[in-house]
């Protein structure tokens, strides 16, 4: 199982690479794993996913808010599941076909979100980035640190760690 999210991530790292439009070298690169939520685009720095993968089945837990989806036993760990969209608007969403789970495997916590839609490992110039967005709710902004624009869209640079601070987050209890 451990074999098969790090395969999806390199398959995801290839297909980035190959919609890739011009070179860009690397002191003016700046990676991140690209992701959709609520119809807007991010991307995450690369060391905050441990790794990509599919939707796996999991047990709910009683008496949680509507964006803790439960915990599924990963390879013998528990992974707790968010769906990052239901908490960002703080309402239940629709889990898509295409939706994928984004691991964070921090020293305190084992974690998962559900994200959209996953475009892989996307690069960035660093000379389109921008520090300030005006286009996102004050909550999401919260958890993005500016943004850049890659084929005439902003994306977003989510803060995946920050969840991990958020006392929000990390009391899914009613």
């Amino acid at each position: 199982m451990a074999a098969k999210g790090f395969i999806e991530l390199l398959r995801l790292a290839d297909r980035g690479k190959k919609r890739q439009v011009s070179l860009i070298d690397s002191e003016s690169r700046w990676s991140g794993v690209a992701f959709e939520i609520l119809g807007k685009y991010f991307v995450a720095p690369l060391g905050d996913v441990a790794e990509v993968i599919y939707l796996p089945e999991w047990t709910p837990i009683p008496r949680t808010k509507v964006w803790s989806c439960g915990v599924a036993n990963l390879r013998g760990r528990l992974l707790s599941i968010t769906d990052l969209s239901a908490f960002i608007s703080n309402s239940a969403t629709e889990i898509k076909p295409t939706s994928k789970i984004l691991c964070l495997s921090h020293p305190e916590h084992y974690c998962g979100v559900i994200v959209d839609q996953v475009f892989g490992i996307q690069h960035f110039n660093t000379q389109s980035y921008f520090k300030k967005s005006d286009e996102l709710s004050e909550y999401l902004n919260q958890f993005c640190q500016g943004y850049f624009i890659h084929q005439n869209k902003p994306w977003h640079v989510f803060m995946l760690r920050d969840l991990l601070n958020s006392q929000s987050f990390m009391n899914p209890s009613l």
